[in-house]
């Protein structure tokens, strides 16, 4: 019902098998499930988180498209505003993910003119305690999700495992609202910045959040000169990368690996995209074989940069996650070009990558998708035998991340 590959073919028998897996899913965004029961949601809240990038770049203004997708209102008016933009993008992945999410909890498989509304009342109506457990465990089977903005501690019942995000230094308000106060030098912001993590690690938190920028050895003196600007200009915002915020990214790494947490870090695809080049990380990993990385998103696009990490290093995985919704084509590829190149143990392959936790079932319908039809791939040109690429499916979707995370 869900997926596009066609029925009795030897990828339909893997997805049949993928479907019986309980999930370890590498990657999400879900608020606490109070602060989701707290709003309300509606129809257009599916087209947010991700389809929004598509109306944007299709021409939507962002304060309308906010009207449409987070605030409370009328239906009709938002589907007569939505509703042109929508054809617009409604054939992209991002859009398809909403789509098959649309088919399973609200029986329609896009919005028309005669559901809108009805659609709208029954994401209303399963909008109530319970929801994520009913949507991970009992809808995806999902036993664990990594979640990247939630609160340690804050397991949700055992549903999700947080990450922390690593303290940035581009300005006296960032390190102010990390620490409380301005720190009196570099050494003692990396210091301050350790407790965070250990803190953290204690409450259960089992990774520290961080994009791909530059990891090259910083001098000290150069931190501390960019920490004495950001004293005296209160006001200053340096860019990202800048010599105090990477003397600080690469001593929350080093503290992240002592105290037991993987690295997860954000690579490719987001803003100015040119500065999260995997490549960027090779300065530490050569120093730092064995330390955990998860490499979310594989790079994409520096597809090949982030996969040679994973080939060469033995502390780097790649993670999968949400690679199916920027292209099925590049995730084919490169998943289909990992088998190749790595070790059965270093893929992850699914993480939503989503706050609102309906859509998760949608991409990981895509997820096993792709999957099988790449292992069927495999198996029809003669590479691996169907009991080996069920074990590969396996191993990408639970037996991996479940052993590199400790679960």
């Amino acid at each position: 019902m869900f997926y596009r590959t066609k029925p009795n073919s030897l990828a339909a028998g893997i997805i049949s098998e993928l479907e019986k897996l309980r999930i370890y899913d590498c990657h999400e965004h879900l608020p606490p499930e109070r602060e989701r029961l707290a709003s309300s949601p509606d129809a257009f809240t599916l087209f947010s988180h991700y389809c929004q990038h598509d109306l944007y770049t299709a021409g939507l203004d962002k304060p309308t498209m906010a009207k449409l997708l987070w605030e409370p209102g009328d239906p009709d008016w938002k589907w007569r505003v939505f509703k042109p933009w929508y054809e617009k993008m409604k054939d992209t992945c991002y859009c398809r993910a909403a789509h098959i999410t649309l088919e399973r909890f609200c029986g329609v498989t896009e919005l028309t003119d005669e559901n809108y509304r009805a659609v709208s009342e029954v994401i209303a109506s399963n909008n109530t305690p319970g929801l994520y457990r009913r949507v991970l465990r009992d809808v995806c089977g999902i036993e664990k999700a990594i979640n990247c903005d939630g609160i340690p501690g804050d397991d949700e019942g055992g549903l999700l495992a947080q990450t922390v995000w690593a303290v940035g230094a581009s300005s006296a308000s960032e390190l102010t609202e990390a620490f409380g106060r301005l720190p009196g030098s570099a050494s003692e912001a990396a210091g301050l910045a350790r407790l965070r993590l250990s803190d953290a690690r204690r409450l259960g938190a089992v990774g520290m959040k961080i994009f791909a920028f530059d990891t090259a050895p910083v001098p000290e003196a150069e931190a501390e000169a960019t920490l004495l600007r950001l004293k005296n200009d209160p006001t200053l915002v340096l860019p990202q990368n800048n010599p105090l915020n990477n003397y600080l990214r690469l001593s929350q790494m080093l503290a992240a690996g002592e105290l037991g947490l993987v690295c997860c870090v954000h690579t490719g695809y987001w803003n100015d995209y040119r500065e999260l080049n995997p490549s960027g990380l090779l300065p530490f990993i050569r120093e730092h074989h064995f330390h955990r990385i998860d490499l979310y998103h594989v790079g994409y696009p520096y597809v090949r940069e982030a996969i040679m990490l994973g080939k060469v290093w033995p502390g780097v995985r790649m993670n999968m996650a949400w690679t199916y919704l920027i292209s099925r084509r590049f995730a084919f590829d490169a998943l289909d070009e990992m088998l190749e190149m790595l070790p059965d143990n270093k893929i992850f392959g699914f993480g939503g990558d989503y706050y609102v936790v309906e859509k998760i079932f949608g991409h990981l319908c895509m997820a096993r998708e792709t999957i099988a039809e790449v292992l069927a791939a495999k198996i029809e040109r003669g590479e691996m035998t169907l009991e080996r690429a069920l074990e590969h499916g396996r191993k990408m979707l639970s037996d991996n991340p479940k052993e590199f995370y400790g679960f």
